[in-house]
């Protein structure tokens, strides 16, 4: 035992003598510092058309201006995924990464001390047509063409991406529309028209014949394959950044007047059973439905749609698992009827809006009725799970040539609804009481090939899209802003929101995510 103290004893003597001889050994000096500024937090740039350059500022403590004894490295980081995208002090990159998000790091190594720096920074990278106005209308040859507005860093104008998309040349444009939100393999960007639709590769913009609705079918009942082609997509995008009001849900409705319907998850991805366009006393019959989905725009729970056969509103909502659509309840004191046989008013047109009157907190839809005498109606309804009837209006006879109108918009902040007769602008306040009736010179007397209230970037400004063509000077596309002063319908054109040399226009749809 005395042994075994003796040699601790022994061993923590020289513990302390190596110690206290090692004092003092150490010899500190200063090393060269960096600081890196001019870095931003984030950077946008569009692959294929950008050159993303950022050029740092470094203040360095002990380099002596000499720039030399660092060596640089620019990195993108997506994922596990690491790409190289500069080698100098200065980024300079003409963009080639793919479309997506990434973490862009700019490292500096000291050569002479091995010390490294970092900055970091968030990048985003879109293409060309990830944000903006797509466009859909005919060229001067009378085909269906797609141009874009992209607004991104600046506002670009792209031509020919349907003429130049690989698809054979299609005749009768409807409209070209991203799905938006969801999974990557939900979303689609389709191109509509009467003479066929097909769905794009998001990032190249090119489709070819295969990618049709047929592909998407998976059906016990024989579909025709030249009627099958869809026309209405709900939802729609509904904010500037791309979001929609299900990421759950979608719903086509095709030139024939079929309507499929999807729950995503359960249909394992973009895939359709039979059409939903029957009611359960009449399973076997489908029934041709209007070109129009009405909806919440703020959350899709149901669609209904309006049976051109025996002329009524429909209710669709039990999604993944309903086979057909349900038949609406009148009561005698509602505004109106969801059976129109017995008034004997017929479909004119319908939109959906941001209107929120009554409680309508998703957003109500509108409906023109025309009667056997040449009277025109406005209906207000909330298309949710249990439809709820808001209003209903006669249009008065102040409201010259409305039933003649070749197109219809409605505000969703004022009891307004803008309509076009060949070149003229007109607009009706239904405002019971107090209609009014206005004519606009705005539009500089060509002829109006289309008329849209913005409910997709920002309803709250109530802008109203016109679009008009002359042989001269080509489609025009023109924002209004509509004034709040209750005595009057005011039409205001922003500055830089005009837009010539354009396709005949017929639609359009905001674009915000690739």
């Amino acid at each position: 035992m005395k042994t075994y103290q003796y040699t601790i004893l022994f061993v923590f003597a020289l513990l302390i003598s190596s110690c206290s001889k090692d004092l003092g050994n150490y010899d500190y000096h200063e090393i060269n510092d960096v600081k890196i500024t001019g870095v931003n937090s984030a950077y946008t740039a569009r692959r294929g058309v950008d050159t993303l350059r950022i050029k740092p500022n470094l203040s360095a403590t002990m380099d002596g201006g000499d720039t030399t004894r660092y060596r640089y490295l620019w990195m993108a980081r997506e994922g596990l995924n690491i790409d190289t995208i500069g080698r100098f002090k200065d980024l300079n990159y003409p963009v080639t990464l793919a479309p997506l998000s990434y973490k862009l790091y700019y490292r500096i190594r000291d050569k002479q001390t091995g010390v490294e720096w970092q900055a970091n920074a968030d990048l985003t990278i879109g293409t060309p047509y990830s944000r903006g106005w797509m466009i859909m209308g005919e060229d001067e040859q009378g085909f269906a063409e797609a141009e874009m507005l992209s607004m991104q860093n600046d506002t670009l104008l792209l031509k020919n991406i349907l003429s130049e998309s690989g698809l054979p040349r299609l005749r009768e444009p409807v409209s070209m529309q991203h799905t938006g939100g969801g999974l990557d393999e939900y979303v689609k960007l389709w191109t509509m028209t009467r003479s066929g639709s097909y769905y794009f590769d998001r990032v190249t913009m090119k489709a070819t014949p295969g990618n049709n609705m047929s592909k998407l079918l998976y059906t016990s009942e024989t579909i025709d394959p030249q009627t099958s082609n869809p026309i209405v997509i709900a939802p729609q995008i509904r904010t500037a950044a791309g979001n929609i009001s299900t990421t759950s849900y979608r719903v086509m409705l095709t030139k024939a007047g079929d309507i499929f319907a999807a729950w995503l998850a359960i249909n394992g991805g973009d895939f359709y059973n039979n059409p939903i366009n029957r009611v359960a006393a009449a399973q076997n019959v489908r029934i041709p439905a209007a070109p129009y989905l009405l909806y919440s725009t703020a959350n899709m729970t149901t669609v209904m749609w309006y049976d051109t056969v025996n002329q009524r509103f429909l209710n669709y909502s039990n999604f993944g698992l309903g086979i057909a659509s349900t038949v609406l309840t009148d009561a005698p004191a509602d505004p109106f009827p969801w059976n129109q046989a017995a008034t004997g008013r017929k479909l004119v047109y319908a939109e959906n809006t941001r209107n929120i009157d009554g409680g309508s907190t998703n957003g109500n839809t509108f409906a023109i009725m025309k009667d056997p005498a040449n009277v025109h109606h406005i209906y207000k309804f909330y298309a949710v799970a249990t439809p709820a009837k808001r209003a209903a209006y006669v249009v008065s006879p102040i409201a010259r040539d409305f039933d003649k109108a070749s197109f219809y918009a409605f505000s969703s902040n004022r009891t307004v609804v803008f309509y076009a007769v060949g070149n003229r602008l007109y607009a009706y306040d239904y405002n019971p009481g107090n209609e009014r009736f206005y004519e606009y010179t705005q539009t500089g007397g060509d002829q109006i090939t289309m008329l849209k209230f913005d409910t997709q970037v920002d309803y709250l400004q109530n802008s109203l899209y016109v679009a008009t063509y002359n042989a001269t000077t080509k489609g025009t596309l023109r924002r209004f802003t509509v004034g709040t002063n209750p005595n009057v319908v005011e039409l205001t054109a922003p500055l830089k929101s005009s837009w010539s040399g354009l396709v005949k226009i017929k639609d359009i749809n905001w674009r915000a995510v690739n």
